[in-house]
Formats: structure tokens, C-alpha cells, sequence
């Protein structure tokens, strides 16, 4: 493969007022050529353009100097690129100028690269909102840890000093950071790495693996009764919230939609038309991803009566919007708990109540109710092994073989 770069002022050849033209680097591929435009403080005229090699603008132009290293930046970026490539024994294509070019800061630098991770992820990956919540709040710790944390400073001790780092930090209440927490932020750290070590070869791969082997985060097992009972659902439900703040009425019954779905507060903002649809003979049903990880879920809803009227009572009427509710029912998270807890308060539960419990109230529910473990995996759109065992892929009709023997309607939820 024969890779060429060079140094070209004003390539269309076009003539101006000013006498002024960008310059940039023409980069060949197989005898096909592409253009990139140098980014450069001031443009620079054909009386100061040398054409020499590392002295392309004269000393005539007041800029020359950082004109000159910005041309040079540039093109020991796309050589940089090229070299990495070549070890690894792979092909510089276009693409790979591009994501050089488009970097931002030094690719020596850790912090640098997993900004520009962030900033544009590579195309198999794509960071959702809390997701990327995640990869932020990793990099501003480590921006305090070490702003400018290169490349070959990183090894098992580096990462376990990270690690240590981390467990160290408080959050907004002052605490200490939960372990999962930490893990939360240290896989992030770990996909990156990976990453640049695997496409970029900035590290060996096989000892980025050996660090992580080395160096682990221990996650407690879940507290056991993380959900509520069916007592404490009926207990729930019935409460008769105040008139004077409607919000609760609101949010009462979409706490109860999040038990009915095992559904993320975040996840109900997301559910699209799309998702909803309607059996013929059992009716409502979600079919879709969850917003947190993408993986597909099927909940049937016909199972819950009053889950179906929140669906119907909350859905926009607006027909071109891809969203199934109302935009104007949502709150700010920490309004909405609150008003969640002042209900679980008046119900007489004296737990902590969040977006978690309703998620395990769910699954425990339809666990404890004897509905089959590979259906509650795909309700709950769990990947793997984790809370249901295995998981295997289901159909509409799976599901509702899966929960026939299972009814709510006794139990008034």
C-alpha cells in the first residue's frame, strides 16, 4: 500500500482579493487523493510560501513560527497514526486520518483520548444518557487525580492507584463512594483502555488485560429485601394522596407503572410509540430496550388493569410525537422521589425507596407468583446470568405461556 503526504497552499488554485490561502495536507491512499485543511492562526500569502520542509512559511510573515509547527503537528499526527497502524500490521485508510485529524489535545494523554472517546465514540458504541453520566464523572476524577496521565506511565500499579483513588472520593452527601459505584466509573476507565490498547495500539493489549486481572473492584451482594412486598404495594396504592399537590396523584400512579413495568423512571421518559403495542386477544403489551442498557424487553401490561389506565390516561394525544407520554408529567428525578416518599411514608413504609426498589419489586413479584425464570429474564431485560440465571431468547407468545398461571387481580395491584 503506498501512503504519500504533502504539504499544498491554495489546491483549488483559486485566486482572492486578500492574497491569502489555507493551507493543507494532501493525503494519498492507492493513488487516491484526499485534502485536509491545516488549522492555522492566520492564512498565509504566495510571497511567504517557502514549500521547504519544516520551513514552509519565511520569516517575512510574523506567523511563521506557529504556522509552521501547526503544518508539522498536523502532518506527525497523520504519520503517528500511520506507524501505529503498521505495527500492528494493519492498513491506514481514510477513516484513521479523519479520527486523527479530528482529535483533540495529545494522544500521548490518557485524559486527552478518553475526552475525545466521549466526544465521538467509535460507531459500534453508543453512550447513552447515563451512560455518558458515568464516563464524565470517571474523567473529572481523574483529571484531579493526574490531568495529564500519559500513556506509558499506565501500569497495574498506575491502575491500582486509580482504583485506590476512586475509593477515596465522596459524593454529594458527603459519603464515601459506594463499591458499585466505583466499579460504575473503573469499567469505564477499563473500556477505554482496552480500546486505545486494541484499535490505537497505545498499550500491549495482553498486559492492559493482565492490569484489570490484577486489579479488581468487590461489589457487596445485593441487600436481600430490596423490593417491596405485595402488602406493601396494596399499602401503596391505597393511599389517598392530597389534593392540594396533584403531583402526587401523578406520581403515585406512575411509581406503581414503574412496579407493573420493572421500568426505570429515566426508562419511562423513553418509551416510544413504537414500543407500545396491542394484542388481539390479551391486549396491551411493551415490546423494546431499556433505555439503561439496550437490552429488549417484552412486559405484558394486560396483566395489570391499572398499569393499562395510566398508559391510556398519560399518553400523548399527540400522534406525531415518537413518544407514548405526555412530555409535561415529567419531573425533575429528586421531585419525583421525594413525592414518591412522602406517599411510601404515608402507607406506613419504613424503607428506602427509589428507582431500584420498583425495579426489584418487579421481578421479585412476578418470581414469588411463579412465573417461568426465562420469561422474567426478557421482562426484565436482563443479558446474562445475573438475577434470572440464563438468559434465553423469548417471544410475545413464550411470554404469555410463561405467565399464564400467574393473576394480580385478587390481589388488587
Amino acid at each position: 500500500m503506498a501512503v504519500s503526504i504533502g504539504i499544498i497552499i491554495n489546491y483549488r488554485n483559486r485566486k482572492n482579493k486578500k492574497g491569502l490561502y489555507p493551507v493543507h495536507m494532501r493525503v494519498t491512499i492507492d493513488n487516491v487523493h484526499r485534502y485536509y485543511p491545516v488549522p492555522l492562526p492566520v492564512k498565509v500569502s504566495m510571497e511567504d510560501w517557502t514549500g521547504n520542509d519544516l520551513f514552509w512559511v519565511a520569516e517575512t510573515n510574523p506567523y511563521n513560527l506557529e504556522i509552521n509547527e501547526a503544518i508539522n503537528q498536523t502532518r506527525t499526527r497523520i504519520i503517528d497514526i500511520h506507524r501505529s497502524l503498521y505495527s500492528q500490521k494493519r492498513k491506514l485508510s481514510f477513516y484513521h486520518v479523519d479520527k486523527a485529524l479530528g482529535f483533540k489535545g495529545n494522544r500521548e494523554i490518557f485524559n486527552d483520548y478518553f475526552k475525545n472517546y466521549m466526544r465521538k465514540p467509535p460507531p459500534t458504541v453508543v453512550l447513552t444518557d447515563i451512560t455518558w453520566e458515568k464516563y464524565d464523572a470517571f474523567i473529572k476524577h481523574l483529571d484531579k487525580f493526574n490531568p495529564a496521565l500519559r500513556f506509558d506511565e499506565i501500569d497495574w500499579e498506575m491502575v491500582a492507584r486509580i482504583r485506590n483513588y476512586l475509593a477515596e472520593q465522596r459524593g454529594r452527601k458527603n459519603e464515601l463512594l459506594a463499591p458499585a459505584t466505583i466499579k460504575s466509573y473503573f469499567d469505564k476507565f477499563k473500556v477505554v483502555l482496552e480500546y486505545a490498547a486494541k484499535r490505537d495500539g497505545m498499550l500491549d493489549i495482553k498486559q492492559v488485560e493482565s492490569f484489570f486481572e490484577d486489579v479488581k473492584i468487590s461489589v457487596p451482594d445485593k441487600e436481600e429485601g430490596l423490593h417491596l412486598e405485595i402488602t406493601e404495594i396494596q399499602a401503596f396504592k391505597k393511599v389517598v394522596t392530597d389534593k392540594q399537590y396533584p403531583a402526587q396523584k401523578r406520581d403515585q400512579k406512575l411509581f406503581l407503572f414503574q412496579i407493573y413495568t420493572g421500568y426505570y423512571y429515566n426508562d419511562l421518559k423513553t418509551l416510544k410509540r413504537k414500543h407500545v403495542r396491542k394484542d388481539f386477544e390479551h391486549g396491551y403489551y411493551i415490546i423494546g430496550e431499556r433505555d439503561k442498557n439496550g437490552n429488549a424487553t417484552i412486559i405484558p401490561l394486560w396483566k395489570f388493569p391499572d398499569g393499562v389506565a395510566t398508559l391510556e390516561e398519560f399518553m400523548d394525544p399527540n400522534t406525531e410525537s415518537e413518544y407514548w407520554f405526555r412530555r409535561n408529567i415529567f419531573v425533575d428525578p429528586q421531585v419525583y422521589n421525594r413525592n414518591v416518599k412522602v406517599i411510601a411514608k404515608a402507607a406506613g413504609i419504613n424503607r428506602e425507596i427509589s428507582n431500584k426498589i420498583a425495579r426489584h419489586t418487579n421481578i421479585q413479584m412476578w418470581i414469588r407468583l411463579g412465573a417461568k425464570r426465562p420469561v422474567v429474564s426478557k421482562m426484565a431485560g436482563h443479558e446474562k446470568e445475573a438475577t434470572t440465571e440464563n438468559y434465553y431468547k423469548v417471544n410475545i407468545a413464550e411470554v404469555i405461556a410463561g405467565t399464564e398461571n400467574v393473576s394480580f387481580a385478587a390481589l388488587g395491584i
